[in-house]
């Protein structure tokens, strides 16, 4: 995941969209999202995007920083 890089996220409609970038290419991801068909989005909050490991099903929770690789912390 620290290949990834967080832009920012939009608020609509009560659900929140984040903005992610690897690479040259843009991600919009949601909850209930999987990312690159290894982990599931469990949550997206203000500051923090909750992701579940499909392999394990380790839980990790990612900081958002704007325009800051993605930092991930193992719960």
């Amino acid at each position: 995941m620290a290949r990834f890089t967080f832009l920012g996220y939009l608020k609509k409609d009560n659900k929140k969209t984040v903005f992610l970038t690897k690479e040259k290419q843009i991600l919009l991801v949601h909850q209930g999202d999987k990312i690159e068909g290894k982990y599931e989005v469990t949550s997206v909050t203000d500051s923090a995007l909750s992701i579940r490991v499909l392999g394990d099903g380790s839980e990790i929770v990612i900081p958002l920083v704007e325009n800051k690789p993605l930092n991930v912390q193992m719960r």
